[in-house]
This record gives structure tokens, C-alpha cells and sequence, in this order.
């Protein structure tokens, strides 16, 4: 099974090649438009999504392609238009070289943001979307791409909204963030009272269930990618704290404008059609993420290490 993976390069991409690498039933081609970070692959070039031409070169001799390439949601708020031109017009890409060289399936990493406004807890894909950042609504339209696609031309897919992911090579986010300010015996910022509840996904536990994706017989799904369960903003400092034998210092601030309070995953079809959901508790998974930061990036924990710039220590 040939395999093509966009956005190689960044956190999931990394850790999911690494972790598909040792699978002798799938042959990786992995992909990135970065060309200064070390990918886990001895298969791997250069590709811009939004450049048509290259996408359908890249695709040519492919069975699946998992597209993870993305222009992430900070970023989108100060250029909406680099956001729709990388994540709509490459999927758009994507899906016509998938069309033409009859792509088995094209696996797609959507967003838990698209819901917007929490109505229910847990949160199953049948919740209404309504996105609140460009980025969500370019997650949102994929989505819709792919069902038309599917619709139209019997394109098969299957996509996995992610929730809260951390783990290795996060380059940003609260966990490595926490991991800074406890080492760095700063503050850290806590918005409202720290009692929002979010759902953390180790991103080693994707591994299995991408490659049941890739290949199982499952198809034209939208899945959960999350745990069910729930941890406080709280709780995870605390945690953190913990592990790493040191007390943490909170500062409060005012909660954010817009700040969703609850927000877990139901996996109730992750686990019907795949017969699997991730299984890393968050304290195994926060122990296993300060073990690798610790052996990575302990010697420059003030700033960025080697590895989040793109670069091996």
C-alpha cells in the first residue's frame, strides 16, 4: 500500500510517520513544504499543496494519501487568505489529483475547533458547527469538499477531527508551554479559574488508528479523534507539577472572550467503526512528553529547543 503524507514535517507528521515507518505492509512517501526539519522517513521530498502541478506528481503511483498539511489557526486570524489558499485550495488540490489517479482514499486531519459553541457535552459528530476562526471554517469547507467529492465521484475518505493532541515535537500549545514556565520557575497564565475541561489526545495513540484507516475497509466517516475524557486546565498543571517535582507558580487572569468551558470527545463511533479509541491516560502521556522534552530540549527549556526550530540538537 503506497502511502503519500502531506505536512510530514509538523507534530502529528512527524510522530505518525515514525510510527507507520516500522509497518512493512505500507510503503511511506512522506511530504512537506519545510525543508529544514528532519522527517522520520528515508522517502521524502519537497511539496507545496497549493501548487497543483506538484500535487498531482506526488500522487501519481499512490493508493492513500493522508493529508495533514495545514496553515494552523493562530496564523489564520492575521492572514485569512494564506490560511484559505493552503488549506482550501490544497485540498482542493489533493482531491483532483485523487480524482484523476484514482486515489483509494484520502484520510484528512479536521479540527474539534469547527464546533464553535459547545450545546451538549460529550461532543459527537453530529454536533452543529459553527466555526469561529478562519482556520475552522477552512476545516469546516474541507470536510464539505470531501463529501461532495465522494458524492460526485466515489472519491472515499475518511476523516478524524482531533481534539486537544500533544505529545513530542509540539512546538506550541498549554502542555509545552507548562513544561516551559514550570522550568523556567515562571508564572503561568490561567484564564478564568482554570476549571475549563478539554479533552487530551497523546499522539503516539493516533498511530493505530490512522493505520487501521489506511488499512481496514473503513471509509466516508467523520470521526472523533479524542479520549472521552477530561481534564481541567488545572488538573493538568497540577499533574505537570507533579511530574516534574517542582510547584508550579499560577498567575489568573481574566477569562478570555469566547472561552469554551467543557469540550470532551464521544467516541462512541471511533470505537464502532474502528474498534479502538486512545488509551494514554494524561498523566502516562504528560510523563512520556517532559521524558522527551527533558532528553531534547532541557538545555534551551527558556526558548525554543533545537527540534521546534526545525532543526535536530
Amino acid at each position: 500500500m503506497r502511502v503519500v503524507v502531506t505536512g510530514a514535517a509538523g507534530f502529528v507528521g512527524r510522530n505518525l510517520v515514525a510510527g507507520l515507518s516500522s509497518n512493512k505492509e505500507i510503503e511511506l512517501h512522506a511530504t512537506d513544504v519545510r525543508r529544514d526539519v528532519a522527517v522520520p522517513s528515508t522517502n521524502v521530498s519537497f511539496l507545496d499543496v497549493s501548487d497543483s502541478a506538484a500535487v498531482f506528481s506526488a500522487l501519481i503511483d499512490a493508493d492513500i494519501v493522508v493529508h495533514l498539511a495545514t496553515h494552523p489557526l493562530v496564523p489564520s486570524l492575521s492572514d485569512p487568505e494564506l490560511n484559505a489558499r493552503v488549506n482550501i485550495m490544497g485540498m482542493l488540490n489533493i482531491l483532483e489529483a485523487a480524482r484523476k489517479t484514482k486515489i483509494k482514499k484520502v484520510i484528512f486531519s479536521s479540527a474539534s475547533s469547527i464546533i464553535g459553541d459547545v450545546l451538549h457535552n460529550p461532543v459527537d459528530e453530529k454536533h452543529p458547527c459553527n466555526p469561529k476562526t478562519p482556520y475552522a471554517v477552512t476545516k469546516l469547507a474541507c470536510e464539505h469538499y470531501l463529501k461532495v467529492y465522494q458524492n460526485l465521484f466515489g472519491l472515499d475518505y475518511v476523516v478524524f477531527r482531533f481534539f486537544n493532541i500533544y505529545g513530542p515535537y509540539q512546538p506550541e500549545g498549554l502542555i509545552p508551554s507548562i513544561y516551559r514556565k514550570i522550568m523556567a520557575r515562571a508564572d503561568i497564565d490561567v484564564y478564568g479559574d482554570g476549571k475549563q475541561m478539554r479533552d487530551y489526545v497523546y499522539v503516539h495513540d493516533l498511530n493505530p488508528i490512522f493505520e487501521k484507516a489506511i488499512l481496514g475497509s473503513v471509509r466516508n466517516v467523520i470521526l472523533n479523534a479524542g479520549t472521552g475524557k477530561g481534564s481541567t486546565v488545572l488538573e493538568v498543571i497540577e499533574l505537570a507539577g507533579k511530574i516534574l517535582q517542582r510547584q508550579p507558580k499560577m498567575k489568573f487572569n481574566p477569562p478570555r472572550p469566547g472561552e469554551i468551558q467543557n469540550f470532551v470527545a464521544s467516541t462512541d463511533m471511533l470505537r464502532a467503526e474502528l474498534g479502538m479509541v486512545p488509551t494514554t491516560s494524561i498523566e502516562d502521556g504528560l510523563s512520556r512528553t517532559f521524558g522527551w522534552l527533558n532528553a531534547n530540549c532541557r538545555s534551551s527549556w527558556q526558548s525554543r529547543c533545537n527540534y521546534h526550530r526545525g532543526q535536530q540538537p
